[in-house]
């Protein structure tokens, strides 16, 4: 299967970060890789505080980052189904497989009107959990043109801490 364009595509990239920091430093200038290593380790720090102990990263003037957990509903307030709905991907294969054992996977995703599975959370008692980066003491201009999207690895820390069933940190909406 061929994955498209992705929908959130920004113009500014990690190099270009290093290329402003050399361009602005006052200080002795470290290699690429020093500071490439730098700033991962900064950031799983970071990561791992929010999830790993609830914590609420202030960031200077941009906001603040924090997980936020929400009830699971199933359908909007216009009986459309909700948006906050995940699809549950091997469910859903399997599913499909099931359903048609005589095609292939190319066959079965050129089939029109497939029924998917969603997840339910019932380990989380119906509740989903998202990055959620609040944007009222932000004072940048055209606030709403920006997004915070996490990496997989920053999304998958989440999954493992609300998976545990000796779960310490709770999350509030």
């Amino acid at each position: 299967m061929i994955r498209g364009a992705g929908k959130i595509n920004g113009n500014v990239k990690k190099n270009d970060f290093y290329k402003h920091y050399k361009e602005n430093t006052k200080e002795e200038i470290i290699s690429k890789p020093l500071y490439n290593s730098f700033i991962k380790e900064l950031l799983t720090v970071f990561s791992k505080a929010i999830v790993e102990t609830g914590l609420e990263l202030k960031i200077n003037k941009v906001g603040k980052l924090r997980i936020r957990s929400k009830k699971l509903n199933f359908f909007d307030k216009n009986g459309k189904r909700s948006k906050s709905l995940k699809v549950d991907w091997k469910a859903t294969w399997d599913f499909w497989k099931a359903k048609h054992p005589n095609l292939s996977k190319e066959e079965i995703i050129d089939l029109k009107n497939k029924q998917v599975i969603y997840h339910q959370n019932d380990h989380s008692s119906g509740e989903f959990y998202e990055h959620y980066w609040d944007k009222l003491t932000n004072v940048l201009k055209y606030k709403s043109f920006y997004v915070f999207k996490p990496s997989r690895q920053y999304s998958r820390l989440i999954a493992k801490v609300v998976k545990d069933p000796n779960r310490k940190v709770f999350y509030y909406g």
